[in-house]
Order: structure tokens, then C-alpha cells, then sequence
């Protein structure tokens, strides 16, 4: 019995079939990369590809990335190849787990005629499958207030810390219908994921002019260490 193994390195070729500018994010960039905010959006990983930038969300879309020029109504988002947009919003119908998605593909700008109805980015998500054999995964990322120290503002109006709790859980398993490695023809996978939110203590303070502030006069607008009064 003889076994080889042969290593070759070449600069890849150039993709001469369509002048379309794309970028791809992988299973491990999903897993690897931080995906930011509290709602851990595997969407994150969208504003990676040049070209594509990120927004404040609201009328920009609903995962806050456009390409440049564009705005995010223009978007368009695939799923296992069947659309997951509202049509009444022009946003995306639906969001999945991060642990559920195997790939993310980006169409910037260039891309075929056969991926019509939006003008800005082409959004192409894969979701993950079972295999031969049993898989799963399981996390757990926490932010706590409890972890956080009180803001200056706080301090000086004496007031307590805002409490803040959020948890996101989740897990995936995948395999054959039948023995592991055997010769099956069903596999089955399932994803989930929960977010349970504590918030709450938050205090708004509003200061609103004296009678002599707004005559223009600000002689008594300071606190006993000469600091202003903020306007909170």
C-alpha cells in the first residue's frame, strides 16, 4: 500500500466569465469573525466586501449595509435560492440563526441579469445541512451591566446603573437518518436560537433654562465648584 501526496501552488486564474464584483464569507469567517451588535445578525459579515458600507439601519435597511451609491431598499436577499424579501417593505422576510448559515455571497455591482428585482447589493445565503455523520455546536455570549462601571453622568446625578441583561443561546445538530457513516440517503439538521432581554432603570433628565437664563443671565448657572449645570 502506497500513499502520495503531491502539494502544487498557482496564482489563481481570472474570473473572465462576467465582470461582476463579488465577495464570499465562509462557515469559518461566520464562526471566526465578531459579529457585532446584540442581535449577533450573521448579515454582519455583508460590510466585508469592498465596495459595501455600512448604515444606521432604519429606511438604509434592516441589517444597516449598502453598497456605495446605493441604499439598502435597493437590497435584495436569496435564500437556498428562493427570495426571503417582504414585498411591502422591500426588506428581508426572515433572519436565521448564525449557527444555521453555511455561506454568505455578496453580489456588489456586475452580477447577471438572472439576479434582477434590486439594484443594489445581491445577497445569496446558504443554509447548512446533515451529513454522514453527527455534528452540533452550542454557545452562549452574555452582556451583563452588572460588569460595567457607572457612567460619570450617573455618578454625578446619583443615580443608579441602568440594568442591562442579554443573553444569546444557541445550538445546532445535524446528521444521517440511520447509522453514522453508513450508506444514508435522509439527514436532517436543526438550529436554534433564544434571546432573552433584561432592560430597564434608564433615566432621562431634562434641565430647562431659569427665569434669569433666559433674561441672559448665567451668574448662577454653575454648581459649587464653578462646573456647569449639563443639560441632561
Amino acid at each position: 500500500l502506497a500513499e502520495t501526496v503531491t502539494v502544487t501552488g498557482a496564482s489563481p486564474l481570472i474570473q473572465a466569465n462576467s465582470g461582476e464584483r463579488s465577495y464570499t464569507a465562509t462557515r469559518s469567517d461566520i464562526e471566526n469573525l465578531p459579529l457585532p451588535g446584540s442581535g449577533r445578525s450573521f448579515m454582519s459579515v455583508v460590510t466585508l466586501a469592498p465596495g459595501v458600507v455600512s448604515t444606521t439601519g432604519g429606511a438604509q435597511g434592516e441589517f444597516g449595509a449598502t453598497r456605495v451609491g446605493s441604499v439598502g431598499r435597493d437590497n435584495n436577499y436569496v435564500m437556498d435560492g428562493i427570495s426571503a424579501m417582504d414585498t411591502g417593505s422591500n426588506r428581508p422576510l426572515m433572519q436565521l440563526s448564525a449557527e444555521a448559515i453555511e455561506e454568505v455571497r455578496v453580489m456588489v455591482s456586475g452580477y447577471q441579469a438572472e439576479y434582477g428585482r434590486g439594484t443594489g447589493l445581491q445577497i445569496l445565503t446558504t443554509t447548512k445541512s446533515g451529513t454522514n455523520q453527527l455534528h452540533g455546536s452550542f454557545l452562549a455570549v452574555e452582556r451583563n451591566s452588572a460588569w460595567n462601571s457607572k457612567s460619570k453622568t450617573d455618578s454625578l446625578n446619583g443615580d443608579e446603573k441602568p440594568v442591562l441583561k442579554e443573553r444569546d443561546l444557541a445550538f445546532s445538530v445535524g446528521g444521517p437518518i440511520g447509522k453514522p457513516g453508513g450508506n444514508n440517503r435522509l439527514f436532517f439538521f436543526i438550529a436554534t436560537e433564544f434571546g432573552p432581554r433584561t432592560r430597564g432603570g434608564t433615566i432621562a433628565r431634562f434641565r430647562v433654562p431659569t427665569a434669569l437664563e433666559r433674561t441672559g443671565d448665567f451668574s448662577k448657572s454653575t454648581d459649587q465648584n464653578g462646573a456647569l449645570y449639563p443639560f441632561i
